[in-house]
């Protein structure tokens, strides 16, 4: 067996005997900078930092789709709702889900995002989560929470932080042990040019190593944008380009891993 095969084996593995799995949508924008979003804006902050709702005044509706690997029952797929209002903050649903059918997991959530000042955001998600266990033939249902700000330190520099999943229950029964892992993220991003942004930022998973997160966004012509990133434990390389319209942003973009190979994802956002 090839080692791509053993370790794509020692995953699904992985995600089915211990706690929740940890693969969550990430959006084609942020996956071209490498994940490193955590004191940015767009739909898909709902998957980074809630608090980036506050700035993304926008009514709109996003999907995102992402392939693992070219494995076919290693999907992710999402769909984001977001709902600004004039004066009461921004309030999102979304809802994702990942593998195939006999043990898919699958996530739904409400974002709620204020700006409590001109240099200060706050926003907050709670979500449950549901996994199936094929042997049982049952679904476990269990929740989590998301608390998050995002600081402007300058016209140049903003720096977030999330906290995700902390003392959330465990569900156990005599065969196994349902939890959902807590994650915290740390960083900031700065606009070194007008058309130039680099983004940073450490993300630590409970069972996981912590993980240093570096991407940059170029905006080659107006409304064209080519992104670059990179990730350690893992190490991993990221890459994609993306359109701004008026009403329609559409990303693309690739990671790769030097065992498992290429992660393809796209997405789309649409506001009214």
């Amino acid at each position: 067996m090839s080692k791509k095969a053993l370790t794509l084996l020692f995953i699904i593995i992985t995600l089915n005997s211990f706690s929740r799995s940890i693969v969550v949508p990430t959006g084609g924008k942020p996956a071209g900078m490498g994940n490193a979003f955590v004191s940015q804006s767009d739909a898909f902050s709902v998957y980074h930092n809630p608090a980036g709702l506050a700035r993304f005044n926008q009514l709109s509706v996003a999907l995102f789709y992402e392939n693992k690997y070219f494995v076919e029952n290693m999907s992710v797929k999402s769909i984001v709702a977001t709902m600004p209002t004039q004066s009461a903050g921004t309030f999102s649903l979304q809802f994702n889900s990942f593998g195939a059918p006999q043990w898919a997991e699958s996530n739904i959530g409400a974002s709620y995002a204020l700006s409590l000042s001109k240099t200060l955001a706050a926003g907050v998600q709670l979500h449950y989560y549901g996994r199936r266990i094929p042997e049982a033939n049952i679904l476990v249902i269990n929740a989590g929470f998301d608390v998050g700000a995002i600081y402007q330190i300058s016209d140049k520099t903003s720096v977030g932080a999330n906290i995700s999943n902390l003392f959330t229950p465990e569900i156990r029964n005599s065969s196994y042990t349902e939890y959902i892992p807590w994650r915290i993220r740390g960083g900031g991003h700065t606009n070194f040019a007008p058309d130039f942004t680099l983004s940073y930022e450490v993300d630590k998973i409970e069972t996981l190593s912590p993980s240093l997160k570096i991407g940059g966004e170029w905006e080659a012509y107006d409304g064209i944008f080519f992104r670059a990133g990179f990730n350690t434990a893992p190490s991993r390389v990221f890459a994609g380009f993306g359109y701004l319209g008026n009403h329609i942003q559409f990303d693309i973009a690739f990671s790769y891993h030097h065992y498992l190979g290429y992660v393809p994802s796209s997405s789309i956002i649409i506001s009214i």
